[in-house]
């Protein structure tokens, strides 16, 4: 470049007239601010120097250099023609427009000042000018330029989006096989990006990996339409296609790629329709217009993805442009009548591509469905299997929607048109009973078309038990799922002296899902039918949850050296209102407890006892077991110690030492008849207390007589036979008082409860011992020993 000098006014006029000269439009970038502190000045004397942009000489013409299709990267580089003293350049890059763009220094060193290269967006067929300012006198940049020039950018063409021709041979894709070696197919140039350049042609290939092909072929761009890449494989199996532009000046522009699966013989999938029309719900049925549901192949998937022209006949009845891989296409309905009719979908993927028709048979109105069956399918035994499954199939044309109804002796016990009211959960109310599955078929404007199907359900297995549990002082085992199926549903050692520290509980039952921890799965497909909420008492720490151990959950504690001392279970799930779970402690002074169930106490608490063993059952509801020894499930201390009773018997002649509410007062290995008896309630919340009666030889019932009174003759010879209590005042509020007596030679009586009577109606019988025991309104009553009365008649 030859050396010149310009004031500011014509240096910058020269770049606007010669970029505008030759292409409008520009990318602008706001000016960096000037870095010196006052005016800058003009320099009064200016070096000669020749600048290169990418090597290539930066003159009054410009030299036009290519980017990458978006960015292009630039350096700068002046040399000094002669000896100088200055340290640095300023550069300026100026638009068409006169705004500046970018602005840096650059260090000289021995005469030669090098930019550091710039990544720049910018404008394609767009010339900038450079500018080039050295420091003034007073060392700042001077305002005015010692040397400017010109230069050009050019972005080579981008492909935005290609396509596979639909009308091919064989649609290529990278889903699934598709046409063979040697068998043609097309892909077409659907779009390339604006302000890049234009594409006089295109390359391509196809090779078997992502690397930039060996060789290319090459195709013309069209002057009228989409151009079409053609795809002829050799091979089959995974191969890319490689497309790319080539404007005028041969330069190419970045690759587009895609994935395309080619067949075999036996593994080609035929190519699918281009569209597909289907009738869709009506959500203003009076509207006299039907919609139709216009969905585009999968094959396509990139926009642009076309046209479609619905005709009846030859009358166009509608018309859509794809934004969407299906579009609602509203068509009068007047033209169509009633029944099915033949509609044509003539699709074209682009201006100048050819236009490919489909037909579909599309029902107008009242349509009728024909065919369809349904059948009650399960994984096992349909009778004894209680997941059952609708299976519909058979109806023409294929249905949009169904609608489920399962009915048991004609009453319909479940109904939903959703996916999962296909299923069923049969429960045990259905055992023995004809369940018959209803199905109707559903779709726009088609009339509903119903069938049946019906199975006897037979008497399936009632739920079994999985239990077990770990005493005090014993090793974990990790490899025991510390549960196991027994018959009588038991776990521990009764009379070991062993303590019980942790339990196991899990329902099995047959053919239904159950969950061990205590709750539903959240999200493991269907939730379980059944299974066990559990609470434990903990030895120092009290009432605690579920718990878990690798794969085992339980109640109580694990290597603690702590009692399980009481625990209790409850059922879920759809199948609790079906079944009770039952279940009692063995604890040492009492032997086994009574039997507690859904969700009540059994066991101990604020005695110290150990528990050394357990049972749990599941039993249809309304089922009893039987407790043979009528003891109390679960007995408090904080309860039963408001109670104190003193026996008086009657050989002895002496008072004994009072025993709390659930133990013993007077001997059961005798025959010593119980004369009298001394009853004391004091509530620690509560006022109030208890009255007792006596039935007595000569008297027969005597009236009742207050808190720690003599029920009974301790120093007369008349026998007593039977006793009846009840409370008072807030006690009587919060509490109900049972009581049971033991006859000689015939053991525990049943219990009686708030005035009952126990014992019996014969003075023959010695009643021997009583044991009195309060119980919180609302919690479970004591079962009385097999069944037994409280009063012998």
């Amino acid at each position: 470049m030859k050396p010149f000098r310009l004031s500011a006014g014509p240096s910058r006029t020269l770049a606007l007239l010669t970029g505008g000269a030759l292409l409008a439009g520009l990318m602008t970038v706001p000016a960096v601010p000037a870095t010196a502190d006052t005016e800058p000045s003009a320099a009064e004397a200016a070096p000669a120097l020749s600048t290169t942009v990418n090597g290539e000489a930066c003159a009054d013409e410009p030299v036009w250099h290519t980017g990458d299709g978006t960015y292009i990267t630039l350096q700068w580089v002046s040399t000094f023609t002669a000896p100088t003293t200055e340290t640095s350049v300023f550069y300026t890059l100026v638009g068409p427009d006169g705004v500046d763009i970018d602005r840096l220094p650059a260090p000289v060193d021995d005469g030669v000042a090098t930019a550091r290269a710039r990544t720049l967006p910018l404008d394609h067929g767009t010339a900038y000018t450079l500018e080039v300012r050295l420091r003034d006198a007073d060392g700042v940049w001077a305002q005015e330029p010692v040397a400017s020039c010109v230069f050009g950018v050019r972005h080579p063409p981008v492909i935005r989006a290609a396509v596979p021709d639909l009308g091919a041979d064989a649609v290529y894709v990278s889903g699934e096989p598709r046409g063979g070696a040697g068998v043609a197919g097309r892909y077409l140039v659907a779009d390339t990006y604006q302000g890049r350049g234009e594409a006089v042609a295109y390359e391509y290939a196809l090779t078997g990996s992502t690397a930039r092909p060996a060789a290319w072929e090459t195709v013309a761009a069209s002057d009228a339409g989409p151009t079409r890449i053609p795809v002829v494989p050799t091979v089959s199996g995974s191969r890319y296609l490689h497309v790319r532009g080539v404007d005028e000046y041969g330069v190419a522009g970045p690759t587009w790629r895609k994935n395309l699966l080619v067949g075999t013989a036996g593994t080609s999938r035929p190519v699918p329709p281009p569209v597909t029309a289907v009738g869709a719900e009506d959500a203003t049925p009076d509207d006299s217009r039907i919609p139709l549901k216009v969905s585009l192949t999968s094959d396509l998937v990139d926009k642009p993805m076309g046209e479609v022209v619905l005709r009846f006949g030859s009358r166009e009845i509608g018309r859509a442009t794809f934004d969407a891989p299906t579009e609602t296409v509203l068509v009068d309905q007047a033209p169509l009548g009633t029944g099915f009719q033949q509609v044509t979908a003539e699709y074209q993927q682009l201006a100048g591509a050819p236009v490919l028709s489909t037909t579909a048979r599309i029902c107008a109105k009242d349509c009728a469905f024909t065919g369809g069956t349904a059948e009650i399918t399960s994984p096992g035994d349909v009778r004894l299997d209680p997941n059952l499954f609708a299976k519909v199939s058979g109806f023409s044309p294929v249905p949009s929607s169904y609608e489920y109804e399962w009915l048991r002796g004609g009453k319909v016990v479940s109904s939903g048109a959703s996916d999962d009211d296909a299923h069923y959960l049969s429960l045990p109310p259905d055992e023995g009973q004809t369940l018959t599955l209803r199905v109707t078929a559903h779709g726009p404007r088609m009339l509903p078309r119903t069938v049946t199907a019906s199975v006897r359900i037979g008497d399936r297995p009632d739920p079994a038990v999985c239990a077990g549990g770990k005493f005090v002082g014993s090793a974990w085992l990790s490899s025991s799922p510390y549960c196991s199926t027994r018959a009588d549903a038991a776990a521990g050692d009764p009379g070991s002296g062993r303590a019980l520290e942790m339990l196991v509980a899990e329902p099995r039952p047959a053919g239904y899902s159950a969950s061990s921890s205590g709750e539903p799965p959240a999200d493991q497909g269907y939730p379980a039918d059944y299974w066990f909420d559990m609470e434990g008492y903990v030895q120092g720490r009290g009432w605690e949850g579920l718990k878990k151990k690798g794969d085992v959950y339980y109640v109580g504690s694990v290597g603690e050296r702590r009692r399980l001392e009481a625990f209790r279970i409850d059922d879920g799930g759809v199948l609790a209102p079906h079944y009770d779970v039952w279940y009692r402690a063995y604890v040492p002074g009492y032997g086994w407890l009574g039997w507690a169930k859904n969700g009540g106490n059994a066991g101990t608490v604020g005695y110290g006892n150990r528990i050394e063993a357990i049972q749990v059952k599941v039993l249809p509801q309304g089922k009893s077991l039987v407790s043979g020894t009528g003891n109390a499930a679960y007995y408090s201390a904080a309860t039963q110690r408001q109670v104190q009773v003193r026996s008086y018997l009657k050989t002895s002649n002496v008072w004994r030492k009072a025993v709390g509410g659930g133990s013993t007062a007077g001997l059961t290995k005798t025959n010593q008849r119980l004369s009298a008896l001394r009853v004391d309630v004091d509530g620690t919340s509560y006022s109030g207390g208890v009255q007792v009666a006596a039935k007595v030889e000569g008297s027969g019932w005597r009236g009742y007589v207050g808190n720690d009174r003599v029920a009974g003759t301790y120093h007369k010879s008349h026998r007593v036979s039977g006793y009846r209590m009840r409370l008072t005042g807030q006690m009587a509020e919060h509490y109900h008082v049972y009581y049971r007596a033991h006859v000689a030679g015939t053991g525990w009586l049943g219990w009686a409860r708030n005035g009952g009577e126990a014992g019996s109606a014969s003075y023959a019988k010695r009643v021997t011992a009583v044991q009195v025991l309060l119980v919180p309104k609302g919690d479970p009553a004591p079962q009385s020993g097999n069944g037994r009365v409280a009063y012998l008649r």
